[in-house]
């Protein structure tokens, strides 16, 4: 927790000159441990110091700042634990699709997942009306209920969350399937992940029984709430470094990424980077000002 705070600090000692985030908020689109530190500190906001470290912290304003569960990370991980879960049986379609040659690892790359999950998906979806209509609703099978359940529930859950629900800003919809994988890794008894989801959701029907404006905001602008340029930019600082490098020389290489996509793209359409504020879509300039104040969310569960 020390890290995340340190971090903060930094931004908040850069906004005491320019006072932006001043009676603001400041969304932190993050994995479940930035959702968890963040969230205690903003919890011990105005306590003396943050239990168990004796260290003492200035987090004068660090309650603009409110942690929300990167959508990206959802997926990533909720697909990864398919895969592990029911490692038998993709095992078995791996072997069947590439040949019992092949070697299916223990923890596949995220895109041989996606290829298997895309695989499954769209192979049950070619059946689907022959087997229901062969079994219809009332067999109760374990197997056949398992394997139904993870083609037509859990796979489909898990491809939609970020590329179609997300990216569509079907609020609604998204906030469902947030649930069903909540209640998936609840089952599976994973660890963080069955705390992440229901956090998020913990928080976002606070801010709709007190109706706060900031409720409006994520309804409105779901898809700008996106963690896919923090992780870009993990990938490539990750492709340019190695364990053994120093902190000096991991900044000295997102330094120099940053600066070449710049460079190379001007105009602010890197992958890594957000478009500037004269590129970006309209509905997200015409953002209104007084939606954002500091709120505080739930934070009892912490």
């Amino acid at each position: 927790m020390n890290d995340y705070v340190n971090a903060l600090q930094i931004i908040l000692d850069i906004d005491k000159d320019i006072r932006i985030l001043h009676n603001r908020l400041a969304p932190l689109v993050v994995d479940w441990p930035g959702q968890l530190f963040v969230g205690k500190a903003l919890k011990h906001t105005g306590q003396k110091f943050i239990k168990p470290t004796p260290i003492r912290y200035q987090i004068d304003g660090i309650n603009s700042f409110i942690p929300i569960l990167g959508p990206l990370h959802v997926s990533l991980n909720s697909r990864e634990h398919v895969i592990l879960i029911y490692h038998s049986f993709f095992e078995k379609l791996f072997h069947f699709v590439f040949g019992s040659r092949n070697v299916f690892a223990k923890k596949p790359k995220p895109w041989r997942i996606n290829l298997l999950l895309d695989l499954a998906y769209n192979g049950w979806y070619k059946i689907r009306d022959i087997i229901n209509l062969k079994f219809g609703c009332t067999c109760k099978d374990t197997e056949y209920c398992m394997m139904v359940d993870l083609l037509d529930n859990i796979i489909p859950s898990t491809l939609d969350i970020y590329s179609t629900l997300f990216h569509s800003s079907s609020y609604d919809e998204y906030i469902e399937s947030i649930f069903r994988i909540w209640t998936f890794v609840l089952c599976w008894k994973q660890h963080n992940y069955n705390k992440a989801p229901l956090a998020f959701l913990s928080d976002v029907f606070y801010w709709e029984d007190i109706k706060h404006p900031f409720a409006k905001v994520i309804k409105l602008f779901l898809m700008n709430f996106n963690d896919y340029f923090v992780e870009n930019m993990h990938s490539k600082i990750r492709v340019h470094t190695s364990t053994n490098s120093s902190t000096d020389n991991i900044i000295k290489q997102a330094y120099l990424i940053v600066k070449d996509e710049t460079q190379t793209n001007p105009k602010g359409h890197a992958c890594n980077l957000p478009p500037d504020n004269n590129n970006c879509p309209q509905h997200v300039k015409a953002l209104p000002n007084n939606l954002f104040y500091t709120t505080k969310s739930n934070y009892n569960y912490l």
